[in-house]
């Protein structure tokens, strides 16, 4: 079974759209951030491997070495620039946790594919945290400009686009509902903000259920392969 949930551009409210305006200063206070020398060394070393015949982007975020920069502005803006395929692992083979594949497919008011269309997302780790902030970069703005788990994929000529990662876990001593955190930036430059939830998630009751209806939440149903993997899958519309 899929999710469906609508999105409305530049939604008046949604906490994407509050953090975007209120953190503009802040990530441009994070982009001037002096890089230690082994931090510019290892994100110097992943622009060469980019630039590199053969690497992609899965390449870099899904290895252990590069960890320890995840939180830095230069390797994410990286990470985004290189963004060319509808399909991204995020996590390390040791990362802890259930893995998770996620596929998401985003169509148009009428039911056309999105294609092309520019996804952000990121999330916490099993644990609920969105740390550890390895590097010790200095946080500015909201969790969406460190979290240690996120990347970037191009929605296929389908719409979608397919992740590679682990089960988030909810934040420690907190009733929200274990998530994935959402942006979308389609060719014609519209903005959509959003979030996936799970459906088994027992923070998932009645009341946040409700709240979700009215923030354009995609609750969506967990399935479970032969080998243990989940997966979940999830169509957005965009009107």
């Amino acid at each position: 079974m899929k999710c469906v949930v609508s999105l409305i551009c530049i939604l008046a409210g949604f906490c994407w759209t509050d953090i975007t305006l209120l953190a503009q200063g802040q990530e441009s206070a994070a982009s001037q951030l002096v890089e230690p020398a082994e931090v510019k060394a290892l994100i110097d070393r992943a622009v060469q491997a980019l630039g590199a015949k053969g690497s992609d982007v899965s390449a870099i975020v899904s290895d252990p070495g590069y960890l320890s920069v995840h939180g830095w502005p230069r390797f994410r803006d990286l990470i985004k620039t290189h963004a060319k395929s509808s399909s991204i692992t995020i996590v390390t083979a040791e990362e802890p946790g259930k893995r998770l594949r996620v596929r998401m497919r985003l169509v148009e008011a009428d039911g056309s594919a999105s294609a092309g269309a520019l996804v952000y997302f990121y999330h916490t780790n099993a644990g609920g945290d969105y740390g550890p902030n390895d590097a010790r970069v200095p946080l500015a703005g909201s969790d969406n400009n460190y979290a240690r788990h996120f990347g970037y994929a191009v929605t296929d000529s389908d719409g979608a686009i397919e992740i590679q990662t682990i089960r988030p876990g909810g934040y420690p001593d907190d009733n929200a509902p274990e998530h994935i955190h959402l942006r979308i930036w389609c060719p014609d430059k519209q903005s959509f903000g959003g979030e996936i939830w799970f459906d088994d998630d027992p923070r998932v009751n009645r009341e946040a259920r409700e709240e979700a209806a009215g923030d354009r939440i995609a609750i969506c149903p967990v399935a479970v392969d032969a080998k243990g993997q989940l997966s979940i899958d999830a169509t957005i519309r965009l009107d």
